[in-house]
């Protein structure tokens, strides 16, 4: 693992890089596993507060289908289009900025909902934090998939994940103790301000949370980068080994140098040969277990109530479901490493068309209920790795306008399309349709990406993402 063909431009790049790939979990990975799960849960407390707010307020409101969905896809709305745009922004500017200004806008929108019971005021306030959480959302993938080495990628990030999926039983929970204590008016506003306190969060990120090094290394601030790796190593007790340079890694930057002023970089590179072909595989890969995820987030708890349990139980389930979708986050990274993206997509995704089917067949609660918590172990579960996935197919320059698009269309899918159809299609084809949709949606994206899906088990981000 010495240099042989590397070029003395692209040395010091390619030592680095193998330098804090074969690293193992140290102190500092750790704090920053810690910090953007935090965020996550902040996110996944804000993005799933409108579900159980929904069932408190729609007969006190007098919603109709148009109001329901108005609420709740406001916020994914703005995430599409936060999203969309962010991307580059994120490339250009670093993961760490846009972080903390995102984390900032979501968490004062949320606090300023409260104030009015005007579903247009919420609405807009709604879309604007929606906006703030499509620049954030991506960004702990990319700032783990980028500090953290080969054999720690896939399993941190799904862990992590897996609290992210738990985050979303908080405002189920919170909806439990509001209920019991707080007539409606007073519930709705208190959840509503609880969305607001990750702003508390923001000093800690700003202090603790380092910059991805592949980007500092992208954006020339060799010193930065060179100074977080050498406190890596000597956190996990490694020498500082100038001149190691892994084969593969060194080929791949090599290769960047060579190309990156013919090909661009950015979003025009994301339109050509072969970052397009894989463009296409990540939103295939995204499309069902964003919109299935999405349906089960937002309609499980009135869905439930609307089969016959009382409101307290229809949240109890509602957590239930967010559990098992939680566990199966967490062992998809588990799978992936050891079977392989390929096959943990191909199992998960026949999992999670069962799962709907066997929902929408279901003939009483107790099945409904059952089949929920399959649909979400392997639909929620896929979440986690649609997102690694994704982050490993793109080069550096590329990764987070690619996740930001990626991001944005599989929510306009999922969060937006099928989630605002899901009443009228209800209302037209009967309670189960939505299941049969999500079904179909699985199984019809799963012939192309096992056709054209690489496989990128083993390799460190930067040979994953090679162009």
């Amino acid at each position: 693992m010495r240099p042989n063909t590397v070029t003395a431009d692209a040395q010091v790049t390619a030592n680095l890089l193998s330098r804090l790939d074969r690293l193992p979990m140290t102190r500092t990975a750790w704090v920053t596993t810690i910090l953007v799960t935090v965020i996550w849960v902040a996110e996944g407390f804000e993005t799933g507060v409108i579900g159980p707010i929904l069932l408190l307020v729609k007969v006190p409101w007098g919603l109709t289908a148009q109001g329901v969905a108005q609420l709740g896809i406001a916020s994914t709305s703005g995430i599409i289009v936060g999203a969309a745009l962010a991307g580059r922004v994120i490339d250009r500017y670093g993961r760490r900025v846009v972080l903390l200004c995102g984390v900032t806008l979501f968490s004062l929108s949320s606090m300023l909902c409260s104030l009015s019971a005007d579903v247009g005021w919420i609405t807009a306030m709604r879309l604007l934090g929606g906006l703030a959480l499509g620049a954030v959302f991506t960004i702990p993938y990319l700032m783990l998939s980028e500090l953290l080495g080969t054999r720690s990628r896939a399993r941190t990030i799904a862990a992590a994940s897996g609290v992210l999926a738990l985050s979303y039983l908080i405002p189920q929970a919170a909806a439990l103790v509001v209920i019991d204590h707080l007539s409606v008016d007073p519930a709705w506003r208190v959840l509503f301000l609880l969305g607001g306190l990750p702003i508390v969060a923001v000093p800690f990120i700003y202090r603790y949370l380092p910059e991805s090094p592949r980007w500092l290394l992208l954006t020339g601030r060799v010193a930065a980068a060179q100074a977080l790796v050498e406190r890596m190593e000597r956190e996990a007790g490694y020498e500082h080994d100038k001149e190691l340079v892994h084969p593969g890694i060194g080929a791949v930057v090599q290769a960047e140098h060579q190309s990156g002023s013919e090909r661009g970089s950015g979003a025009g590179s994301l339109f050509r040969r072969p970052l397009v072909g894989r463009l296409l595989v990540c939103l295939l890969i995204c499309a069902g277990a964003s919109a299935g995820a999405y349906v089960l987030l937002v309609y499980a708890s009135t869905m439930y109530a609307d089969m016959g349990m009382s409101a307290q139980e229809a949240l109890i389930t509602a957590i239930g479901i967010i559990i098992a979708g939680a566990s199966g986050a967490i062992a998809v990274g588990q799978f992936a490493d050891r079977l392989g993206r390929r096959k943990t997509f191909l199992g998960y995704s026949l999992g999670a068309a069962f799962g709907f089917s066997m929902l929408a067949l279901s003939q009483s609660i107790a099945l409904a209920v059952t089949f929920g918590l399959v649909s979400a172990f392997f639909c929620t579960g896929l979440v986690p790795f649609t997102k690694l996935f994704t982050a490993e197919q793109f080069p550096t320059r590329a990764r987070g306008t690619a996740a930001g698009f990626v991001e944005s269309a599989s929510r306009c899918l999922g969060g937006v399309l099928v989630v605002a159809s899901i009443p009228f299609i209800q209302a037209k084809w009967g309670t189960t349709a939505p299941f049969w949709l999500i079904a179909t949606i699985f199984l019809l994206c799963l012939g192309p990406v096992m056709i054209r899906a690489r496989e990128t088990r083993g390799m460190s981000i930067d040979q994953a993402g090679a162009a």
